[in-house]
Parts: C-alpha cells; structure tokens; sequence
C-alpha cells in the first residue's frame, strides 16, 4: 500500500516538473503578441444607435473631473475676486494658431457643400418620407428599420422620395452670439430676434472668421472676472471695440476664384470633396479642444460658447423637470458635425436592392464617404473594417445556411 502511494506521487512530481520545464521553455520564445485596440478605427464596426433614447448621453469628461475643475474654479474665487483673465479665449481674445485653422474650416465647408451639390446630380440620393433615414444608390434598400408615424402597419419599410445635398452631411443649428465674453447666453425671450446658423459656421466665427451678415465684437485687451461676473471696462472707458466683418472686395475675389475653376470629372471632384470632409472634421477637433461646445443630454440641440442657452425648447425625456431648460453637458465631434451612417452599396452598378435578411452581412460608412465612394473615390483605411468589405455576402436562399 505504501509501495503504490510512493509511485502516485513520485508520477505526479514528474509531471509537475515537466509541465515547468515546458512552461519556461514557451516564455524564452520570442513571441511577437500584438493587443488590438478597441478604439482604433482600423477595427471599427458598424455604430449601433442607443437602445434607450431616455437615458443620457454618456460624459466624454468623466463626472469626477468636472467636479474636481469646479471646485477648483471656486477656491480660485475666493482668493482672487478680481482678477484679469488670462487665457484666450476666455479672455475675449483670439487664440492666434487657430485663426488660420478656423478659415482652413470655413473654406473646407464651402467646398464640401460645393462638391455635393455637384456629385449629387451623378450618384442619386434617397431619403425617407416619414423618418430621417437616408440611403445613396440608384434605389433605395428595402431594410426594414423606419421609425416614422404608422410604421407598425408597413412592418418599418421606408417610403421613399429623391434627396438633395442637405441629406448627406448633418450641420446643426445653435444661436449666433455677438459677443462671446460678455454677453455668452441667449435668454428665452431673445430666441426669435437671435439668428440661428450652422453650429460649424459659427465656430469658425468665434474662432476668427470675419463674416458681413454675422457680424462678431474683437476686443484689443483681455476682461476682468469679478466674483465669477465678466466685466469689460473698453466699454466703461468709451473704448470702441471691433466688430469684424468681412470687404466686400474678399467676398468679389472668392465669387471670381470660384468661376476660374475648371470643370473637374467626377472622380477627380469626389477625391477632392472627401478630402475637403477630412480636413474640416479634423480642424473642427482642434477647435473644439479651446473653444468650448454644448449639447443637450436628451435632445440634439447644440450651442457654441462658453455657456448654453435659456431657451426652454426642450422636449425629450424628463423636460417638464427641467421647465424645458436643456441639461448641457460637453459635445463630441459627432454632435457638431453628424456623420449620419448610411447603408454601404459594394457594386453601385449592379441593379439589386439591399435585402432585410441580409442586413447583418451589410456594413455601413458615413454618407459622405459613400457617395464619394460610388463616385470615384478609393475608400479610406479608417472606414474599410466598418464596411465590411472583407465579407462574403450569402444568397437568399443561402441565408439560413450560415452560422
């Protein structure tokens, strides 16, 4: 009995030392182990709407660090009631790198809502009669995702009409603001004498960009905060400050440089629209790293300043709460600038529609990189994993087949 017990355990020590000496032997091997990052958008998948529209959005700034920023601002309060502000562009002052980003911008959305109009009338556009679903190619798919009035009784099919360049790219709206410093809040009775623009268009307005019909205050010397109230004494001391606007002459020699443009085809225009969308979205990013964006929490509602507005026009979830006030927090990129999603068309030339059983086969892209796509364009690295153009689309008949 003791004989059997000594081999038991003289096996088991065997083994043990073994499985060690293979062990160390795997870890001496130089192994080339690459992490995948989620957020690279080489691996990017195809975006998912929110599945509760009642919740909040999620904080791009996480809750604490808001909180450690106020308390901060407060104790700064405390010790200094008056005191000059430094920094731009809290001060009322430019940020000087980025004048030059925000008319890369300006001119890179001119030339964006240019080169749609144009490519539009060669890649046709479709757009949802009763829902904000819009989808490019010759007809629209028959993936059944309406969310419009009565889609219950056409099993959420979508009710098709032609589109137009507006469709494509998402610009939207939020209160123009004379001056940014001292004046940053439009009240409620303000909300029909205040002009509305796009939200892009008056960043780059803050930002630098001096336009005739929205004329924007330029100061020469920074303002005071006293007891968290901005004060501007060029106005107490009669100094006149700037309001910038635009010649007349620069608005003439962009109107000529536009007619001086040769007839471009339609791929060489779909190269140069695409590139026209990049470089926007990416002077948008660094614009938005200084001067500060707002959103709304439940609904899409933006403002660009150093605070939101008071317009109780709220009418997402909880607003009877808020007495239609909008719960601001930060805005991401995809606030300012929608990408909004559309369906992708691998072959535009083949005459078959999009089917709904097929939909988890079909990736997406935004509609600006689709229709320059159809149009000529080669796709980009960042959007290809997201079109799932490595995949293999089964027949109809084929679909129950696959795992």
């Amino acid at each position: 009995m003791q004989r059997r017990k000594l081999v038991q355990i003289s096996v088991f020590v065997i083994r043990k030392s073994h499985f060690s000496s293979s062990i160390k032997s795997l870890t001496n091997l130089d192994v080339d182990v690459s992490v995948v990052d989620d957020d690279d958008p080489l691996y990017a998948d195809v975006p998912k709407p929110r599945k509760d529209k009642s919740e909040r959005k999620p904080y791009p700034t996480p809750m604490k660090e808001l909180i450690r920023r106020a308390k901060e601002e407060k104790q700064l309060r405390k010790l200094q009631p008056c005191r000059v502000l430094e920094y731009p562009p809290d001060n009322g002052l430019l940020v000087p790198e980025l004048v030059d980003v925000a008319h890369s911008v300006h001119r890179c959305r001119n030339s964006l809502l240019s080169g749609l109009s144009k490519i539009i009338h060669h890649v046709p556009v479709h757009r949802c009669r009763l829902c904000s679903e819009v989808h490019i190619g010759k007809e629209g798919h028959e993936i059944r995702t309406c969310t419009g009035p009565g889609s219950g009784s056409r099993s959420a099919t979508h009710v098709w009409k032609r589109g137009r360049a507006s469709d494509v790219v998402l610009f939207p709206k939020c209160f123009h603001l004379y001056d940014r410093a001292v004046k940053p809040r439009v009240i409620h009775d303000e909300r029909f004498t205040v002009p509305k623009i796009s939200a892009v268009l008056e960043l780059c307005i803050q930002a630098g960009v001096d336009l005739e019909k929205f004329p924007s205050k330029r100061r020469s010397k920074p303002v005071y905060s006293i007891e968290g109230r901005i004060v501007d004494f060029e106005d107490v001391n009669g100094e006149n400050s700037e309001v910038a606007v635009t010649s007349t002459s620069t608005l003439l020699q962009e109107d000529d440089f536009c007619k001086e443009e040769k007839k471009k085809s339609l791929k060489e225009l779909s190269i140069e629209t695409m590139e026209s969308w990049f470089e926007m979205v990416s002077g948008v990013r660094k614009l938005m790293e200084k001067y500060k964006v707002w959103t709304c929490g439940y609904c899409p509602e933006i403002q660009v300043g150093p605070k939101g507005h008071k317009v109780r026009m709220c009418k997402a979830t909880k607003h009877q709460m808020r007495d239609g006030m909008h719960a601001w927090q930060e805005a991401t990129i995809d606030d300012v600038v929608g990408p909004n999603y559309v369906w992708h068309v691998r072959d535009p030339t083949d005459g078959s529609v999009l089917d709904n059983s097929l939909k988890r086969f079909y990736g997406k892209a935004p509609a600006v990189v689709e229709m320059c796509v159809q149009g000529g364009a080669t796709v980009p690295d960042q959007y290809k994993s997201m079109m799932r153009l490595d995949v293999v689309y089964p027949q109809r008949d084929e679909v129950d087949l696959v795992a």
